[in-house]
C-alpha cells in the first residue's frame, strides 16, 4: 500500500530563505509535524540540504526532464518547474502529491486538507487566479492578459493564445494530484513540447493547455487556498491574528503565495479587516 501523501517543494540557494519558512510553516502545524516532505535540490548549498534533512525531508536532485530548443537556456533552478509533472518518479510510493512552491507558506491547515481530499475528485486540484479583490479583476486585466498572452503565443502560437487567454489562468505553484491521475503524463508531454519553443512560464502554460485542450479535469479550489499576493495584498485580522481576504467576509487565507516583488518586500501596507481606511506595515513572510 502506498503512503498517504507527501508535500514537495524545490528551489536553489536564492530561494532557500523562503523555502525554509515554507517548511517551518508546515512543521508548525500539528497535522504537519509528521507529514512526509520532499525537496527538489535545484542548487542548494550543503548546509541548506542538511537543514532540510533535519526537518525530515527527503532531498532529491532532479535531472532535466525536457530538452530545450535551439538557443533556449535556463538556470539550474528552472528544474523546479520542469520536474513538477515527474514528482512520482522522484518520490515514488505515495498515493497523493501536494506541490508547494518555495515562496508559499501555510497559515491554515484546512487548505492543505482540502487540496488532498479534492485531488481524489478529479485529475488535479488547483486554484484559478480569480478573486473579486484581485487586480486582474478590478483594474489590471489588460496587463494580466498581455503577459500571459505572450507566454501562450510563444508556446503554442497566436491562435491558441487568443483562445486560451480568455480562460481563467490556473496557478501551477500549488496543486495536488493522486498517483494514478492521467494528468501527470498529459502535462509532461505538453511541457516537453513547449520547451522546444519557449521558456516563458512553460510549466503553467503547459498545465493550462492540458486542462483546456487535452481534457484534464481540474477541481477548482477557492483563492484562499493559494492567495496570489501581488494581485491583492491580504488584509490583517487583529482578532484572529491572521491574514484574510481584503474584502468582506474576510475569509482566512489558508496558503499565502508571495509572488513577484511581495516575496522580498520587508513590509507592505496591509489594511486592517473591518476598519476602513486603517492600515499597518506588516511583513507577509511566515509567521505573519
Amino acid at each position: 500500500m502506498p503512503s498517504a501523501s507527501i508535500i514537495v517543494t524545490g528551489g536553489d540557494s536564492r530561494y532557500f530563505p523562503l523555502m525554509r519558512e515554507m517548511i517551518a510553516s508546515v512543521r508548525a502545524k500539528p497535522e504537519g509535524a509528521t507529514v512526509d516532505l520532499g525537496v527538489l535540490n535545484c542548487g542548494l548549498a550543503p548546509d541548506e540540504i542538511a537543514w532540510c534533512r533535519r526537518c525530515g525531508a527527503q532531498v532529491v536532485e532532479p535531472g532535466w526532464d525536457v530538452d530545450f530548443g535551439p538557443g533556449l537556456s535556463v538556470p539550474p533552478s528552472f528544474r523546479a518547474m520542469t520536474a513538477r509533472p515527474h514528482l512520482r518518479r522522484y518520490f515514488p510510493g505515495y498515493a497523493t502529491y501536494l506541490w508547494l512552491d518555495a515562496d508559499v507558506w501555510v497559515q491554515d491547515w484546512s487548505a492543505v486538507a482540502l487540496f488532498l481530499s479534492a485531488s481524489r475528485l478529479g485529475d488535479i486540484a488547483l486554484v484559478p487566479e480569480v478573486h473579486r479583490s484581485y487586480a486582474n479583476f478590478r483594474e489590471g486585466r489588460d496587463d494580466f492578459e498581455a503577459a500571459n498572452g505572450r507566454a501562450y503565443a510563444e508556446a503554442f502560437g497566436a491562435e491558441t493564445a487568443t483562445r486560451l487567454i480568455r480562460r481563467p489562468l490556473n496557478n501551477a505553484g500549488v496543486f495536488a494530484m493522486s498517483a494514478d491521475s492521467p494528468a501527470w503524463d498529459v502535462w509532461a508531454s505538453l511541457l516537453a513540447e513547449t520547451a522546444t519553443r519557449s521558456t516563458n512560464m512553460i510549466d503553467q502554460i503547459a498545465l493550462n493547455a492540458a486542462i483546456y485542450d487535452r481534457g484534464v479535469r481540474e477541481i477548482r479550489l477557492p483563492a484562499t487556498c493559494n492567495w496570489i499576493a501581488h494581485l491583492a495584498t491580504p488584509a490583517w485580522d487583529e482578532a484572529r491574528q491572521a491574514f484574510v481576504e481584503p474584502d468582506p467576509p474576510f475569509a482566512s487565507i489558508g496558503i499565502l503565495h508571495l509572488t513577484l516583488a511581495t516575496k522580498w518586500a520587508p513590509t507592505l501596507e496591509v489594511s486592517v479587516a473591518g476598519d476602513p481606511g486603517r492600515s499597518i506595515a506588516r511583513s507577509l513572510r511566515f509567521p505573519g
